[in-house]
C-alpha cells in the first residue's frame, strides 16, 4: 500500500462509521462524475497544477443539515506526511503551484474556489486538508464562500460534518451566533447583569451579599409560601417585605428538620444567619418612586419567578454559581482574596463523567463552592435511574439525601451551596458548614476529636470532585486539599481534580520543591499536618498509595477572564501498591471545543462534543490515540508529571515556515544596522581584526 493510501484508507473508515461510504454511495473518490455530476463538471478547470485541466479531488461529499435542511459540499485532500498539511504566511494559505500540489489544506481550498468561480451551484463548501498515517492525522478545515472568501475553521473531527452537527458548526462559525447550548446562559448573564444594577442603584449592599440575597429569594420562591403579594411595602420590624421572605425560608427549613432527622439546626443556622440581610438591611425593604412605590424586594421577586422555572434536575448547568460568578466581577477582585475560581459548568459535567459517576456512590466535594461539582454528579447519579420504575421516588430521595457530601468554610458560599442542592431536590442533608482539614466520617468518630471536628453521615466517601482553593498560603496549598481528600476516599476509590498546571510543575506557590524535613519519610509526618511538605514529598506520599490514572491538560482559556492554566488529575486509592508500574496518561486537551469571544466569553465553538467525546473514550474506554494528544508515562518522583514535558513535536518546517524565519532574519539585521549594530554580522575573520 502506498504511503498515501493509508491516510485514505483511515478518511474512509472514520466517514464509514457516520454512514457516508462507497459502499453506500454517497462518497466519491477522485471525483467520479456519476454521483455527483455538478461537482465533476464544476473541477473541469480545477487542476492543482493549474494548468487549466481537470481536477479531481481525493474525496468529496454532500451532507444536508438535519434542522437547516441546507445543502453542504465537504471537499477532502489527503497527504501522507504531516508535514504537508498546509503552507502559509502571515496565517494566510499560499497558492502558488507547489503549495496547491504538495499540501493537503493549500489543495482543497484551491478546489473550493475554482469550484465557486465555475459554478455559482454551490452555497456551502467546507474544504478539509488531512495529513498523516493510521495512528496520527493533522486536519485543517476552512470554509469557502460563494466569492471565494476564505475562513479558517477550528480543529475538528469528521464527525463535524454530519447531518446531527454540521448546521450548528456553520451557525457558530460562519454566522457567528451564540451556541444553542449557550443560549440559556447568555440570557441568565443579561438578567445577572441586570439585577445587580438594579441591586447596586435601589439598596446599599456590599457586593458579598449578592449572591446570598439571590439564593434567599429563590429559596423563599421554593417553599410555596411565598407570592408577590405578600410583599406589601411595610417598614415595620415584624412586617417588612424582607421579614416576610425571610419567614418563608425559616417555616419551610423548619417542616424540613421536623421531617428530616439530619436536617438539623447546625446545618440550617448560618444559612439563615447570611438571609438575615434580608431584614437588617433597610434599603431593600424601603418603597421607592422608581419602583412603583414597590420595594426593592419586590422588584427582585417578581423578577427572580421566572428564572426560578430554568431550574432543573438533569441540567449540569449552576444557576446559584453563575450569579455568584457575576457578581463578583463588580467586586474590588475577582474572588481570589478568598482563592474562590468557579468552576464552568462544561468542565464540572465532564470531571462527573471522568470518574463515572452513578447511583451507589458516596460522592464528596470537600470545598463546595456554589455546589456545581454536586450538581454536576447528582445529574449522573439521577440518569440511572429507571423513571418508570416504581421505586423511583424512593432510589431518586436515596441519592439526595444520602449519596452528595459537601463542606464549605466560607458562611456566605457555603448558604448559596446550600440553597443551591434544595432547589435541585434537596441533597442538603449532608452539606456541612467548615473545613475539610476537620471533616471525618461519622463511623470514625474518636474519642481525641476536637471540638471543631465535623461529622458527613455518608457510610463512605469513593467518589471525589474537587476545585480546591487557589494558594492561600504555606498552611493550605492545593495540594494539601488534595491529600486530605484521598485520605479520606475509601480504598479502591477515585477522585478528579482541577489545579493550576504550575501544581505539577513547581508544587504551587508555598510548596517548595525538596522537602523541608531532611529526609524524614512522609509516613511519620503528622496527620493532615502538610505545612512542612516539599513538592516532592506530595509526589512520594501520592505514589506510595494511589495510582495517578490521568493528567490532563485544559484549555489555557478555561477559566476565562482568569488567566489560570489548569490541568484534571484522576487518582486512584490503593493502599500499599500505589503507582508500581502502571502508566498514567498524560493528555494534551488544550483545544476543547470552546473559544473566547470579544464580549461573549467563553463558548463552544461546535465542535466540543465531538471532542469531549474522543477524550471519554481515550480516558475511559483506553482508546488509542496519538501522542500529540496522548501519552502513557511512568511516573517517578523526579519525573515532570506533564504531557508536553515529554512530547516532542515530530513536523518537519513547512517551505513558508522557512521563508518566513529569512524574513525576520532581514528585517532584525536590517533593524540592527540602522542602530549602528552592523558589526553584530560581520564574519569572524572581520570582528577578530
Amino acid at each position: 500500500m502506498a504511503n498515501e493510501d493509508i491516510i485514505k484508507t483511515w478518511v474512509q473508515d472514520q466517514l464509514k462509521a457516520f454512514g457516508i461510504s462507497i459502499e453506500d454511495n454517497n462518497l466519491t473518490k477522485e471525483s467520479e462524475n456519476h454521483l455527483y455530476p455538478r461537482l465533476y463538471e464544476a473541477l473541469v478547470h480545477a487542476s492543482k497544477k493549474q494548468t487549466k485541466q481537470r481536477g479531481t479531488t481525493d474525496f468529496a461529499f454532500q451532507i444536508k443539515g438535519k434542522d437547516s435542511n441546507s445543502d453542504y459540499w465537504i471537499i477532502i485532500e489527503t497527504k501522507d506526511d504531516t508535514s504537508y498539511d498546509k503552507n502559509e504566511r502571515e496565517g494566510q494559505l499560499l497558492f502558488d503551484v507547489k503549495s496547491t500540489q504538495n499540501y493537503a489544506a493549500n489543495g482543497a481550498v484551491w478546489y473550493a474556489k475554482q469550484i465557486q468561480k465555475e459554478s455559482n451551484l454551490f452555497e456551502h463548501i467546507f474544504a478539509i486538508g488531512i495529513s498523516g498515517n493510521y495512528n496520527r492525522q493533522k486536519i485543517s478545515s476552512y470554509y469557502v464562500n460563494q466569492t471565494g472568501g476564505i475562513i479558517p475553521l477550528p480543529t475538528s473531527g469528521l464527525g463535524t460534518y454530519t447531518e446531527n452537527n454540521i448546521d450548528e458548526f456553520y451557525r457558530v462559525n460562519i454566522e457567528h451566533k451564540v451556541p444553542q447550548s449557550e443560549l440559556n446562559a447568555v440570557e441568565l448573564k443579561r438578567f445577572a447583569s441586570k439585577l445587580h444594577n438594579d441591586i447596586r442603584d435601589y439598596t446599599s449592599l456590599k457586593n458579598s451579599d449578592k449572591a446570598p440575597l439571590i439564593a434567599a429569594i429563590l429559596l423563599g420562591i421554593h417553599s410555596k409560601k411565598l407570592s408577590l403579594g405578600d410583599l406589601k411595602g411595610s417598614t415595620g420590624d415584624q412586617t417588612n417585605d424582607g421579614m416576610v421572605i425571610f419567614r418563608a425560608v425559616q417555616d419551610y427549613l423548619d417542616e424540613r428538620k421536623k421531617k428530616e432527622p439530619d436536617f438539623d439546626d447546625s446545618k440550617v443556622k448560618p444559612i439563615l444567619h447570611e438571609f438575615s440581610l434580608l431584614y437588617t438591611t433597610k434599603a431593600l425593604y424601603t418603597p421607592t418612586p422608581a419602583l412603583n412605590n414597590h420595594t426593592p424586594l419586590y422588584q427582585f421577586l417578581d423578577d427572580l419567578f421566572s428564572v426560578y422555572n430554568t431550574v432543573k434536575i438533569g441540567d449540569d448547568s449552576d444557576l446559584l454559581g453563575d450569579f455568584y460568578s457575576e457578581f463578583v466581577k463588580y467586586n474590588d477582585s475577582d474572588g481570589s482574596v478568598l482563592g474562590i475560581v468557579l468552576t464552568p459548568h462544561h468542565i464540572t459535567g465532564l470531571m462527573a463523567d471522568l470518574l463515572e459517576i452513578s447511583k451507589e456512590h458516596y460522592l464528596l466535594d470537600p470545598c463546595t463552592g456554589s455546589g456545581a461539582f454536586l450538581v454536576a454528579g447528582m445529574n449522573r447519579m439521577i440518569k440511572g435511574l429507571d423513571k418508570s420504575s416504581p421505586n423511583y421516588k424512593t432510589d431518586f430521595n436515596e441519592i439526595v439525601s444520602h449519596h452528595l457530601l459537601g463542606v464549605e468554610h466560607e458562611p456566605s458560599i457555603y448558604a448559596v451551596a446550600a440553597s443551591n442542592m434544595i432547589l435541585r431536590g434537596d441533597g442538603k442533608s449532608n452539606m456541612i458548614y467548615g473545613s475539610i482539614f476537620d471533616y471525618k466520617l461519622n463511623k470514625d468518630r474518636g474519642s481525641k476529636d476536637g471540638a471543631t471536628t465535623i461529622y458527613g453521615n455518608a457510610p463512605k466517601i469513593d467518589r471525589v470532585l474537587m476545585n480546591p482553593p487557589y494558594s492561600q498560603g504555606k498552611k493550605a496549598p492545593e495540594l494539601s486539599f488534595i491529600m486530605k481528600s484521598l485520605e479520606l476516599l475509601e480504598d479502591g476509590g477515585e477522585l478528579a481534580v482541577i489545579v493550576p498546571i504550575s501544581i505539577f510543575v513547581s508544587g504551587g506557590k508555598g510548596v517548595d520543591k525538596g522537602s523541608k524535613n531532611n529526609g524524614k519519610k512522609t509516613s511519620k509526618y503528622k496527620r493532615y499536618d502538610y505545612s512542612t511538605w516539599g513538592f516532592e514529598d506530595y509526589k512520594r506520599a501520592i505514589l506510595k498509595d494511589y495510582f495517578v490514572k490521568a493528567i490532563i491538560t485544559m484549555n489555557p482559556q478555561s477559566f476565562y477572564p482568569t488567566g489560570t492554566q489548569t490541568v484534571i488529575v484522576i487518582f486512584k486509592k490503593a493502599v500499599g501498591v500505589g503507582q508500581g508500574n502502571k502508566l498514567t496518561k498524560l493528555i494534551n486537551f488544550s483545544d476543547d471545543g470552546y473559544s473566547v469571544i470579544p464580549k461573549k466569553g467563553l463558548i463552544p465553538n461546535g465542535t466540543e462534543k465531538e471532542k469531549r467525546d474522543y477524550l471519554m473514550d481515550v480516558v475511559v474506554n483506553d482508546k488509542f490515540a496519538p501522542e500529540n494528544f496522548m501519552l502513557k508515562v511512568n511516573l517517578t518522583v523526579d519525573n515532570e508529571w506533564l504531557h508536553n514535558a515529554h512530547y516532542t513535536n515530530p513536523d518537519k518546517p513547512t517551505d513558508a515556515d522557512f521563508m518566513n524565519a529569512v524574513a525576520d532574519y532581514i528585517v532584525f539585521k536590517q533593524d540592527m544596522k540602522l542602530h549602528g549594530k552592523g558589526y553584530l554580522f560581520d564574519d569572524d575573520s572581520k570582528t577578530n581584526g
